[in-house]
């Protein structure tokens, strides 16, 4: 008895501060996501919020989960998913990707909805822009030579695995930068205006088009919507910064170096990508209905010959044609339901005028678009930055008016 009622204490001072610990670990989580190497921390602050909540549905017992317009396309993804890795090419494989991107993104994204509180949201988001600052300051001293190393020569991948998965971390988070911009004081202005200049720098220091055009759309549709005079002064930055940069006759060596290397690697030339598009659209019919199992690498082991030609051409650099041919039609076309269903949503919400975050509602619906057209041109929905997506994608959905909480 005096153990049970000691545990009881123990859970019901637990249960008072979840609220608490889980605001805490999901700034964790979100200052150090695009660090790499930081795969035990991030597992610790996915699960210990996870942890609270099913702890407090045990001792309530009252299972309150928050409905949503995506429910549905998820459990269709997990299940086609599932039936994928049974029928997949390699089953371990595919069920090790299976178990770490799908079952733990989608957790995490169900938990970011049912445990992120509308009034530490602020908090959340402070520690996500400090992050970037501090990653996007380390990348423009790693173009310097001052510190680190690029991987690829020229283009800044800070404390990521890369340059790819850089240039889609700032994508997603530079909205959140101009909301914070917009919307703070006068005072605060100058050091949000500071922090995006440094993330749009770093950006263009990665020599990634793909992002530099997914950013581009953002900043139009946030000057459009949102603030017309944001849309100028960005929209002259970008100007100013392209005609410096082709009226430079000396580019920096690193920068030099890029250059070249979009020219010589095969897996920068717009002739291999279109090559892996066609090719991939034509053979969706190969494995029409559970595809060749979940996971990208699977690619190759089905189609060797890209894989033969460069180490990066495992896949088809394009998220949706990769999960065609990984899941099937049926899987890709949850996929695509899914992303409709979180962008009606996020613009439902910034419709709402009783919304009083109808703003990052925006803000959000913008990262997850520029997120969308930076995966046209690669395979990005994985590991970090699928996990930053859905963290941002169950931000928005907390703060949603729409949200209704259901006892089972």
């Amino acid at each position: 008895m005096f153990i049970n009622n000691y545990t009881k204490d123990i859970l019901k001072i637990m249960l008072y501060k979840r609220e608490l610990i889980s605001q805490f670990f999901f700034m964790v989580l979100i200052f150090i996501l695009p660090f790499a190497h930081t795969m035990t921390l991030r597992l610790l602050a996915i699960f210990i919020p996870v942890l609270f909540w099913f702890i407090e549905i045990i001792v309530k017992r009252d299972f309150k989960f928050k409905r949503t317009g995506i429910d549905l396309p998820v459990l269709l993804l997990l299940i086609w998913g599932l039936l994928s890795t049974i029928f997949s090419v390699d089953i371990r494989y595919s069920f090790k990707e299976y178990r770490a991107e799908m079952l733990i993104g989608f957790l995490f994204l169900y938990s970011s909805i049912n445990n992120i509180e509308r009034r530490h949201v602020d908090r959340i988001l402070d520690a996500l822009i400090i992050g970037a600052a501090v990653v996007s300051i380390y990348g423009i001293l790693e173009y310097m030579g001052i510190t680190g190393h690029m991987k690829s020569a020229g283009r800044v991948d800070s404390v990521t695995p890369d340059y790819n998965y850089f240039s889609t971390y700032l994508i997603l988070v530079l909205p959140i930068l101009f909301y914070r911009f917009y919307m703070s004081s006068a005072k605060m202005r100058v050091i949000y205006f500071s922090v995006t200049l440094i993330a749009t720098t770093a950006l263009i220091l990665t020599f990634t088009r793909a992002a530099w055009i997914a950013a581009f759309f953002e900043m139009i549709l946030f000057g459009v919507f949102i603030n017309r005079k944001v849309l100028i002064i960005l929209f002259a930055v970008v100007i100013i910064g392209y005609i410096g940069f082709q009226l430079k006759k000396e580019y920096p060596f690193a920068a030099k170096e890029a250059l070249k290397a979009q020219v010589i690697h095969p897996a920068y030339t717009y002739n291999d990508r279109m090559e892996l598009w066609r090719f991939g659209i034509i053979h969706l019919k190969d494995r029409p209905v559970f595809g060749f199992g979940y996971g990208r690498a699977n690619f190759a082991k089905v189609y060797p010959e890209f894989f033969k030609r460069s180490v990066l051409l495992f896949h088809t650099h394009n998220t949706f044609l990769n999960i065609g041919l990984e899941l099937g039609i049926p899987g890709l076309i949850a996929l695509i339901w899914l992303f409709w269903a979180i962008l009606k949503s996020l613009w439902k919400d910034w419709k709402d005028r009783f919304n009083e975050q109808r703003i990052l509602s925006f803000a959000i619906l913008l990262s997850v678009i520029g997120f969308l057209i930076r995966v046209q041109f690669d395979h990005l929905l994985v590991d970090e930055m699928a996990l930053m997506l859905w963290l941002l994608i169950g931000i928005g959905f907390a703060i949603s008016n729409r949200k209704e909480a259901v006892s089972i």
